[in-house]
């Protein structure tokens, strides 16, 4: 049989609730530990059900970022000559911004791209030439930039023959 005295010394003590089980001893400071310890990983639980959006990444961009992913966008997405900006039913403002988006290593969320010129005429089938201009823009910076599209495309081809995308700073003028 244990006294009082010798329960502080144990790490584990036998339940006083009527059981043979034993738990953490209270009085003990190494016991004590994982109990405190786990109350805090209880509370920490509890506030980020209520706080999901604690570890998200922030939509904002910086100038300079918007500025690298734009100009990284720019060289990359020509490579793959598959769509124009005539092509895909008007959605090339969000290839291009989740290319944008790619390059940045952030997610698509914040990031503006909007068609500043008439919607080109598609050259998928007939070939010929398609040219928009689109203004891309980010929350958390007054930056903008104006891309210049134009692709080639010849008759009954696959793929474009070329896409370039040309930089200017600032927001596209109106047409």
């Amino acid at each position: 049989m244990t006294n009082g005295s010798d329960d502080a010394d144990r790490v584990f003590i036998r339940s006083k609730w009527g059981t043979n089980r034993y738990v953490y001893n209270p009085h003990n400071p190494v016991g004590r530990a994982p109990i405190v310890g786990s109350l805090l990983f209880v509370a920490g639980g509890m506030y980020l059900l209520y706080h999901p959006d604690l570890f998200e990444a922030s939509h904002d961009w910086n100038g300079s970022e918007l500025r690298d992913a734009v100009t990284t966008a720019t060289v990359e997405l020509p490579r793959n000559a598959q769509v124009g900006p005539g092509s895909g039913g008007g959605m090339y403002d969000d290839i291009l911004r989740s290319g944008i988006a790619e390059a940045g290593h952030r997610s698509p969320d914040g990031l503006s791209v909007a068609l500043a010129s008439e919607q080109p005429r598609s050259a998928v089938i007939g070939g010929g030439a398609e040219q928009a201009r689109y203004t891309v823009t980010a929350d958390g910076t007054d930056t903008a930039f104006c891309l210049d599209v134009h692709a080639l495309k010849r008759e009954l081809e696959m793929g474009y023959d070329s896409v370039s995308i040309s930089v200017d700073e600032g927001v596209c003028p109106d047409s």
